[in-house]
């Protein structure tokens, strides 16, 4: 009578409903979280240095803002928001399967990334014509040291979005390519939520 009831225990152990794997609270790779964590520490750190140095030399650095064309930087604001809600719905459109629509907001996020590098640029060429550069005082040294670590950046995203799109093109599921997609989306909203902090940091702020 033992083994019969042994092996029914033992059959309603094997079948018996195991708990869930644990899923991670963050998207993308967990490791790549302590990058971003990283980089967002090394912005706080300048930020708070700008203003720090800001409180010291308040005339400066209000001469300097008085001299940046503000319109250049809002409509980059604009883009980087816009770029960053695409990049939602690509990740959005993955998990569901449709990685038609997903390369196709990818490829948005990429233009609008594309469309803000050229107007920084512009932005570059412009002040520099107009006599700024990083040596005119300290609020263009911050200016420019600020906003070029920030293109490269972007610029970076673009690289790593447009290789996602290749390898999506080349293997279109989303299971096997979930955590690039994740950390390359979670990588482009930094870079957008940087620019939320620098715009009005180096353009508004009195």
């Amino acid at each position: 009578m033992d083994a019969p009831i042994r092996q029914a225990v033992d059959s309603a152990d094997t079948n018996a409903p195991r708990p869930p794997a644990a899923v991670s609270a963050l998207p993308g790779d967990a490791g790549f979280w302590t990058f971003i964590a990283a980089d967002a520490i090394l912005f706080a750190l300048l930020f708070f240095q700008f203003s720090l140095d800001r409180s010291h030399h308040a005339q400066v650095f209000d001469a300097g803002r008085g001299e940046l064309v503000i319109t250049l930087g809002a409509v980059n604001t604009l883009v980087l928001v816009t770029s960053s809600w695409l990049m939602a719905r690509g990740v959005r459109s993955a998990s569901l399967g449709d990685i038609d629509s997903t390369l196709r907001w990818i490829t948005g996020t990429v233009g609008l990334g594309g469309v803000f590098a050229v107007l920084k640029i512009t932005e570059y060429v412009l002040e520099i014509r107009f006599g700024h550069a990083p040596s005119t005082s300290t609020f263009f040294m911050y200016y420019f040291m600020i906003t070029g670590i920030h293109l490269v950046h972007l610029l970076a995203g673009v690289i790593a979005l447009s290789a996602i799109s290749l390898r999506l093109r080349s293997a279109p599921n989303y299971g096997r390519n979930r955590v690039f997609l994740e950390c390359g989306a979670s990588y482009w909203h930094l870079v957008d939520l940087l620019w939320m902090f620098i715009f009005p940091l180096l353009y508004l702020a009195r």
